[in-house]
């Protein structure tokens, strides 16, 4: 069967502003390893990257008229949520025999919604290889698709059926790598700016990987709830495929995007022997759990390529990381940067969030001084938002304290999904939601004062400044004048 997947086009300009300069553009990882498991039960695959290609939606149905796939399936977020809504009806209705299929974390929290208005026939749960190569094949034969578990479809009376439990696979080894080959790696990697570390040559490129699925933990505001069952690719298979990055495509730096990469100590330490084994030169980061930072995995991930590691510190204030359930102590947060500090050059990225539930003006003042005091090389401040997908979306939702876009009449308002992908110190805009006790202005103002407080001081000017090329420092003094003030 004749499949094309599709990566929507985000709206950075309305989300971003000037912003829209730090976004990088990666392969598809999710769509390209459904691609792969795809075309080895030998369906045709075609992968459209809108975002990469900055394609709009007409761009996107003219590729649709052209190659006239069975099945198109759509990569959902909440920052391209309200286009697809759209899209998916303008397919359907250019093409009644086409399957539209809908998956990622936003369809999933608002499957009822697309299904209801005639989106799609269909959206994927979980984990969506081995439930989508399935959905396809009962399609291809004209069979029943509507009890497969992982889908939500409707019945024959219009009504939404679930059929739990959603998509996840339990042996990563048998997934055969994305399919990479399927998009133009020119398309690909780290730009003239970027708010990541790593700083590339002008003919080195960048990507992202993934060795592992799953998290234990429990932050209430992570969307990464699907599975809480740790599942891991072997040191062997990690090291193949970094090898591969390297000496068939020129990788010069890899991001591993795992939700949490540092959780298996001895695998860490077996991937970091085999890269050396092998005589890898690339460079690699990811993110990293303060509970699981040492001085020895430190020494020896530094060896092994290591050149930087984000760590989730969020606050603080010890009563808002416990109100959210991060599970450690500011201590251990604090120490976990000065080991990483003290064993190695790698840089440090700290992760913060603004706003939180229950936050007060001093907790995020607190926050500030607290990053600030810490030896970190970049830190991000994000502003709080009910990601949908998150325990704290339900419940802020069940609460109706926020606006989810679903009216009580049954309708819908896609453009409100906008709302939860905005940053607002580059945008004048209203954030999803606003603390009890405070305005968006002054979050907004807290946001910029953080970034001010962090940035503006002399070492990490001289360090950023060494950063840029030439040809980039008015794009950067731009992007700075907007957020920072």
């Amino acid at each position: 069967m004749r499949v094309m997947l599709v990566n929507p086009p985000d709206e950075l300009e309305q989300m971003l502003g000037v912003g829209k300069e730090f976004i990088q553009k990666y392969e598809p990882l999710g769509l390209l390893y459904l691609a792969a498991v795809l075309r080895e039960a030998g369906h045709q695959v075609i992968v459209v990257d809108a975002h990469a290609e900055s394609l709009g939606a007409n761009d996107i149905l003219a590729r649709i008229d052209a190659e006239r796939p069975g099945v198109v399936g759509f990569s959902t977020l909440t920052c391209n949520g309200a286009q697809v809504f759209e899209l998916g009806r303008q397919v359907r209705r250019r093409h009644p025999g086409t399957r539209v299929v809908l998956g990622n974390i936003h369809a999933s929290v608002f499957a009822p919604q697309y299904l209801q208005h005639g989106c799609c026939d269909a959206v994927v749960h979980g984990e969506g290889e081995l439930v989508l190569a399935a959905l396809v094949q009962r399609w291809q034969a004209g069979a029943d698709f509507r009890d497969l578990p992982g889908t939500s479809v409707l019945d024959d009376a219009g009504q939404v059926v679930r059929n739990d439990p959603p998509g996840q696979v339990n042996d990563l080894a048998a997934l055969p790598f994305p399919a990479r080959d399927l998009v133009n790696p020119e398309m690909y990697g780290l730009g003239r700016i970027s708010n990541q570390p790593f700083v590339p040559g002008k003919s080195q490129r960048a990507t992202t990987m993934v060795t592992s699925r799953g998290c234990p933990h429990r932050c209430s505001f992570c969307v990464v709830h699907g599975s809480r069952k740790p599942r891991y690719n072997s040191p062997s298979r990690v090291v193949d495929e970094m090898q591969m990055l390297e000496r068939e495509q020129g990788t010069a730096y890899v991001f591993i995007d795992d939700p949490l990469f540092l959780a298996d100590r001895a695998r860490i330490l077996a991937i970091c022997d085999e890269y050396l084994r092998r005589g890898l030169t690339l460079r690699w980061g990811g993110p990293a759990h303060v509970r699981h930072v040492d001085a020895e995995l430190v020494r020896r991930l530094a060896a092994a390529g290591c050149f930087d590691l984000s760590l989730g510190i969020e606050s603080g204030s010890q009563r808002i990381l416990d109100s959210v359930r991060k599970g450690f102590r500011l201590k251990q947060a604090e120490e976990a940067v000065h080991v990483i500090k003290r064993n190695s050059n790698i840089r440090v990225e700290g992760l913060f969030i603004l706003g939180l539930p229950g936050e007060t003006r001093a907790e995020i003042l607190q926050t500030i001084r607290f990053a600030c005091r810490l030896p970190l090389d970049m830190a991000q401040f994000s502003i709080f938002t009910p990601y949908p997908g998150s325990p704290l979306f339900d419940q802020m939702a069940a609460e109706g304290r926020i606006d989810t876009g679903v009216r009580p009449d049954g309708s819908v308002e896609p453009s409100v999904w906008a709302r939860y992908s905005q940053y607002i110190c580059f945008r004048d805009v209203q954030p999803i939601w606003v603390p009890d006790g405070m305005t968006a202005d002054e979050l907004r103002a807290l946001q910029k004062r953080a970034l001010r407080s962090f940035y503006l001081r002399p070492s990490q000017v001289w360090e950023h400044v060494k950063r840029l090329r030439p040809g980039n420092v008015l794009t950067a003094a731009r992007i700075a004048w907007r957020g920072f003030f």
